[in-house]
C-alpha cells in the first residue's frame, strides 16, 4: 500500500464495491493510490478511473499503480487504469470526455490526507510553521491567507461556526481582525486563536483544530463540491452499481446520509399533498443502515481511521443485478431499511 496515505477500512470498501471483471469503477479521491491499489489487487480486470486534484498525490499514485518499465525508472501505463488530475466535482465532465456514460462503482475517501497534514509547506496543520495556504489544488489562487486577511468578521465567524461548531467563532474572528499586520503563517494564526481560547489546554487545542478545519473546508469548497459530486455519482451509476463513501466530519456524513435517503425514496412530496406530483423515482438501496466504523485493531494501527464513517448504497433500476448480495444479518446489510 501507499506510504503517502494508509487507506482506511480498505477491506470493507472492497467488499461493498462488489468489484466485477470488465466493469468500470472510479476512485474519486485517489490520494496516494492506496484504495485504488487494493481495488486492483482484489480484481485486476476492472477498468479504473482515478481522480485527485493534488498534483503531488497524482505523482505518488502513478508510482503505486503502474509497474516499472524496463529501464526501472518511468512507470508503464496500464490501458485499464487512468489517473486524472481533477477535483471530483469535475468527474461527470471528465468521464463524458472519455465517452463513459455509466460506471459500476465509485469510492470517495473524503477529507485531508495524512501526507497533506504532515507536509508543512501545505499549511494544513497548526503544529508546523508554514505559510497560510491549505489549498488541495496548487493551481487554485484562493488560499487561507486570503480568507483570514480579506473576509469580514461576520463572514469568518460564520465559517468557523458552520464548518466546525466553534463556540468562540465571533471572538476569534474579531481577534483576527485586530491583528496589527496581515496573518501570513500557521503559527501566527494559532497564536491569535490562543489569545481567545487560552494556551496549553485541551480547549485551546480543540479550538485550533476546529478553526484550521473550518478554513480548509472553506478554502477548498469541500462541502459544496461534495453535494454536487454525490448527485453526479448516483446518476452515473449503472443498475447494480455501488457507491461507497468514507467521511471524517459530521457535516460530510450528514450530506452523504441525506443524499442517500433522498435517492432511496420514491415520492418526496410533502405529507399534506394527497397525490404525488414530484415524479421522483427511487435510485438507491441503502446497504448500511448505520455507518460502519473501523475496527479497534485498525484504529490502533492507523489513528486517522478513528473518526471514519463508512456508508454504501446500490443503484436500483431496470435490469438490476444484485451481484454478490450481502446475506441478511451481515454487518454490511441494511436491516429494516425504509
Amino acid at each position: 500500500m501507499s506510504a503517502f496515505h494508509t487507506p482506511v477500512m480498505a477491506k470493507e470498501c472492497i467488499d461493498l464495491l462488489n468489484l466485477r471483471a470488465g466493469k468500470v469503477y472510479v476512485d474519486a479521491t485517489t490520494g496516494g493510490g492506496g484504495h485504488s491499489a487494493a481495488m486492483l489487487e482484489a480484481e485486476p480486470e476492472i477498468v479504473l478511473y482515478c481522480f485527485d486534484q493534488d498534483e503531488q498525490a497524482v505523482k505518488v499514485a502513478e508510482q503505486v499503480l503502474f509497474t516499472k518499465s524496463a529501464d526501472g525508472k518511468s512507470p508503464e501505463k496500464s490501458p485499464s487504469v487512468e489517473l486524472i488530475k481533477a477535483n471530483f466535482v469535475q468527474m461527470r465532465t471528465e468521464l463524458a470526455l472519455r465517452k463513459i456514460k455509466g460506471i459500476d462503482g465509485i469510492l470517495f475517501d473524503l477529507g485531508v490526507s495524512s501526507h497533506q497534514l504532515d507536509n508543512a509547506e501545505r499549511g494544513f496543520s497548526f503544529e508546523k510553521d508554514a505559510p497560510l495556504d491549505m489549498r488541495m489544488d496548487a493551481l487554485q489562487t484562493y488560499t487561507a491567507f486570503n480568507a483570514v486577511n480579506e473576509l469580514e468578521v461576520h463572514q469568518l465567524a460564520k465559517i468557523f461556526k458552520d464548518y466546525s461548531d466553534e463556540l468562540n467563532a465571533t471572538r476569534i474572528a474579531r481577534a483576527i481582525e485586530r491583528a496589527e499586520k496581515p496573518i501570513s503563517t500557521t503559527k501566527e494564526l494559532a497564536r491569535i486563536i490562543e489569545t481567545v481560547a487560552g494556551t496549553g489546554t485541551k480547549e485551546s487545542l480543540k479550538a485550533k483544530v476546529r478553526i484550521f478545519q473550518a478554513l480548509r473546508i472553506h478554502v477548498n469548497s469541500e462541502l459544496e463540491y461534495l453535494e454536487s459530486a454525490i448527485v453526479d455519482a448516483i446518476n452515473l451509476l449503472n443498475p447494480g452499481g455501488r457507491i461507497v463513501v468514507l467521511s471524517y466530519h459530521s457535516l460530510e456524513d450528514r450530506i452523504i446520509k441525506q443524499a442517500f435517503r433522498l435517492a432511496a425514496q420514491d415520492c418526496i412530496c410533502p405529507a399534506s399533498i394527497m397525490m404525488c406530483v414530484c415524479k421522483h423515482q427511487r435510485q438507491l438501496k441503502i446497504l448500511t443502515k448505520s455507518p460502519l466504523c473501523a475496527s479497534e485493531a485498525e484504529t490502533k494501527m492507523n489513528p486517522r481511521s478513528r473518526s471514519a464513517k463508512l456508508r454504501a448504497a446500490e443503484k436500483v433500476g431496470l435490469g438490476y443485478n444484485k451481484g454478490k448480495e450481502f446475506k441478511s444479518g451481515s454487518k454490511y446489510a441494511a436491516k429494516g431499511e425504509k
